[in-house]
């Protein structure tokens, strides 16, 4: 088969996977993008050289195990560059895929366990990272709200905030026989440090949420770099103390009028808000590939603070689910259906309108089929 491919990229029907196709291919390598939906916004994008479907990682291992396999010994890309968490997924079966393709993500165990966030949160203590306070128990708290949330989940899923006795023991109650963890409520917002470690190189930005597509907080639609070399100080404390080599976000409360940091949790893999720290000229995805392939890589990478970034359709959704609450502020309104001051949108470019017509297609489909603005 006389069909060029460099890297595979997985997990390609949003805006992360979009970013890393943009990224890669500026570089002048062909990628191909695989999902489980066929239309989507990277498959659709002009700068993806193929795509392909494959069984969903989650309810079926092991299919989609065997695809992945086969379009790898078939595409023979040098890299195979996961996503999400079904990087975990792939890790998993590494000794599967032929010996010399390149995977950048660690193993399957430490993968696991740095996204179990009551797991994370110990290692980030005993690394000396600042976190909040861990209740054993409904017992233990004292005052309200507090944080209630599943040890699993992503995109603010299983996160709640509840104000009573009565509302934590319903969710206890709710969640009884699934991992939770309890947590001191810290004010403020939330801050995301985007990491890259890979041996001995090691680079972060820091962005903080202009707008999060979820009340309280969760996945951002807006974002604005800004300088905090204390974060990056504790983010680079933590992944030396659990050695581990390649991307992530690490997220952290940030309360200025008490003088507080507090670390929350860590997404071992890209970030929803990949577009900001590439805008600002940490490119991310092309570092990795350039680190695990054996490429030098300079440290002097010259960040550009103020940069900022919007995801359209994460506002379009953000006003919607806040409109069906009645939960929207003038303010906010405003910073939604803003267009200007932005450097960078993370699913659109004037040079590859169709890709988010395929991001949109995707998302209508998953709001038919799950009646949910949270895919």
């Amino acid at each position: 088969m006389d069909t060029k491919c460099d890297v595979i990229v997985t997990y390609c029907w949003n805006r992360v996977g979009y970013n890393i196709l943009r990224s890669l291919s500026a570089h002048g390598l062909h990628v191909w993008a695989a999902d489980t939906s066929r239309r989507n916004i990277c498959s659709m994008s002009k700068f993806c050289d193929g795509s392909f479907t494959y069984p969903d990682p989650f309810t079926d291992e092991e299919r989609f195990i065997d695809c992945l396999v086969g379009n790898v010994k078939e595409l023979r890309p040098s890299v195979l560059m996961p996503t999400h968490d079904e990087g975990i997924v792939i890790a998993r079966h590494r000794d599967r895929f032929p010996s010399d393709l390149i995977i950048p993500v660690e193993s399957a165990d430490k993968l696991q366990t740095l996204s179990n966030k009551k797991a994370a949160t110990l290692l980030a203590e005993e690394a000396g990272v600042p976190v909040p306070a861990v209740y054993g128990s409904p017992d233990e708290v004292e005052s309200y709200p507090v944080v209630y949330k599943t040890t699993v989940g992503n995109s603010a899923k299983g996160v709640f905030f509840p104000k009573s006795r009565n509302q934590l023991d319903e969710l206890s109650e709710q969640y009884k026989g699934t991992e939770t963890l309890i947590e001191e409520w810290i004010g403020g917002s939330d801050v995301c440090i985007d990491c890259l470690r890979y041996g001995d190189f090691f680079f972060a930005s820091v962005y903080r949420a202009l707008v999060t597509k979820t009340d309280g907080g969760g996945t951002t639609t807006q974002r604005e770099i800004i300088e905090m070399p204390e974060l990056i100080g504790y983010a680079r404390k933590f992944l030396d103390y659990v050695g581990y080599n390649g991307v992530c976000g690490l997220d952290f409360r940030v309360d200025p009028e008490k003088n507080r940091v507090a670390f929350i949790e860590m997404n071992a893999r890209f970030t929803g808000g990949l577009a900001t720290p590439i805008a600002a000229g940490f490119d991310m995805p092309y570092l990795l590939y350039a680190l695990a392939t054996g490429k030098s890589v300079g440290s002097d990478i010259p960040l550009r603070i103020g940069t900022r970034t919007k995801w359209i359709l994460g506002d379009v959704i953000t006003l919607v689910g806040r409109l069906l609450s009645f939960k929207i502020s003038k303010e906010e309104m405003k910073k939604v259906a803003a267009f200007r001051g932005f450097d960078a949108f993370d699913d659109f470019r004037a040079d590859d309108k169709r890709a988010i017509l395929g991001e949109m297609a995707y998302y209508l489909t998953k709001l038919i089929k799950n009646r949910k603005l949270n895919p």
